[in-house]
């Protein structure tokens, strides 16, 4: 055989052993994205909870807490995640939400505002362990896991 006809069979041979060990890494990589995923379901994951603190709302009682999920929205309306029935407070008043592995507060353009250990939101910001959010009347504090 000619060389040039042997250089090239040893280049799909290469080519096809490369293709071969990307292949198994992919498919080592897929396996153990799918151990984790199946280890700890979806709804079984725990962040933490938002818990009340203090509040005059009708609705809700000291102590009370809501788990928190990747997306809560807060506010009078129903289909918010924590529903606040407290004149004060705006039908879609603030957004708690986890991006990354932060927690950030959003207040959502509400008539009153909300705040953050005293602090009026003009912006959304980073939440963690232990803030105090109030909206309207009623203080939550975050717990986090």
């Amino acid at each position: 055989m000619e060389p040039t006809v042997v250089l090239f069979i040893l280049r799909l041979v290469s080519a096809a052993l490369l293709l071969l060990f990307l292949g198994v890494i992919g498919w080592f990589i897929y396996r153990d994205v799918q151990l984790a995923a199946r280890a700890v379901p979806e709804g079984q994951r725990s962040y933490g909870a938002l818990r009340v603190i203090a509040t005059q709302s009708t609705n809700l009682t000291e102590g009370s807490a809501f788990p928190l999920s990747p997306v809560m929205g807060i506010g009078r309306s129903a289909s918010n995640t924590v529903v606040v029935e407290d004149d004060y407070v705006s039908s879609e008043h603030a957004l708690l939400s986890l991006r990354g592995s932060q927690w950030w507060l959003e207040d959502l353009n509400s008539r009153n505002g909300t705040l953050l250990n005293d602090i009026t939101l003009d912006s959304p910001v980073v939440v963690t362990a232990g803030d105090v959010v109030t909206i309207g009347n009623t203080r939550f504090k975050l717990e986090l896991k």
